[in-house]
């Protein structure tokens, strides 16, 4: 049992999970816009989300939350290491477009880590943007990046799909500035510092009735569009409505990150269900 602990606490903790994560809001994009598993593009994906967000996750600002987990940095470091040496081979296998337009989330991430601004600041430093800056983050890589990669159309029902990614990525980390509430510096004026946790979740559920009304405005709309997008959003309020301050250990790192392979599994199961 204590085996299958540290276990789950290394996938948790090595950024296994959020890269699978993204990986499914990235298949969730192909099959809205009609297109087969791209496995080379999904393991791009994942092996530069878990560099990526060790990198970030594991940098010195935020070292007071994770000083607990130095006891398994080495294997951390040794899996980021080989992730990132894979990252950059799967990086030579991109065409040219695709690596174009991932470059400025790449810049996003290193800038949200690195101190290169006046006092010694990054982007998560400085305040009332870091949550935004994840939602422009996760949207163009999970949208934006998979579209020119599959070279898809920038039409009107792509920029409506950016939007909602935005809107629900904004959404489901509220739960983690809900948690973080007692680590993070009151200069950073997160969303429930500003307004308190109650009026967070309703901000929250305000975003989220823009994210699934939203859906009306495509021009290719079909019934399992609408019905994900309902289901997606009722899981999504459910969350966010079940966040506290004092939460379980798990909470935000594997159930909240988890909403996405729910929209995954809805999505191909409304599909066979419909076709």
């Amino acid at each position: 049992m204590e085996t299958l602990k540290s276990i789950f606490k290394f996938y948790i903790n090595s950024s296994i999970h959020v890269a699978l994560a993204i990986c499914a809001l990235v298949q969730v994009t192909f099959i809205k816009f009609g297109v087969n598993e791209k496995y080379t593009f999904l393991a791009f994906c994942f092996l530069g989300s878990i560099a990526a967000y060790n990198f970030v996750k594991y940098s010195k600002v935020s070292k007071l939350y994770h000083r607990r987990l130095t006891r398994s940095m080495k294997g951390i470091q040794v899996l980021t290491g080989i992730s990132l040496i894979l990252f950059l081979y799967f990086a030579y296998l991109m065409p040219y477009d695709t690596l174009l337009y991932m470059a400025p989330f790449i810049a996003l991430t290193v800038l949200y880590a690195v101190p290169v601004f006046p006092k010694k600041r990054n982007l998560r430093s400085i305040a009332g943007i870091k949550i935004f800056i994840i939602g422009l983050v996760w949207a163009g890589i999970t949208v934006l990046v998979p579209v020119i990669y599959i070279e898809g159309d920038l039409n009107f029902d792509f920029l409506i799909e950016m939007i909602q990614r935005f809107l629900f990525i904004v959404v489901i980390m509220l739960p983690f500035e809900i948690r973080d509430l007692e680590y993070d510096n009151e200069e950073l004026e997160t969303v429930p510092q500003m307004i308190g946790v109650t009026r967070t979740k309703v901000f929250g559920s305000a975003l989220l009735v823009l994210f699934l009304l939203l859906t009306a405005i495509k021009d290719d709309l079909s019934s399992v569009e609408i019905l994900s997008t309902i289901l997606i959003t009722t899981l999504s309020l459910l969350f966010l409505w079940g966040t506290d301050r004092r939460q379980s250990e798990y909470y935000c790192s594997f159930w909240v990150e988890s909403v996405p392979f729910m929209w995954l599994a809805i999505l191909i199961i409304l599909q066979q269900l419909f076709s």
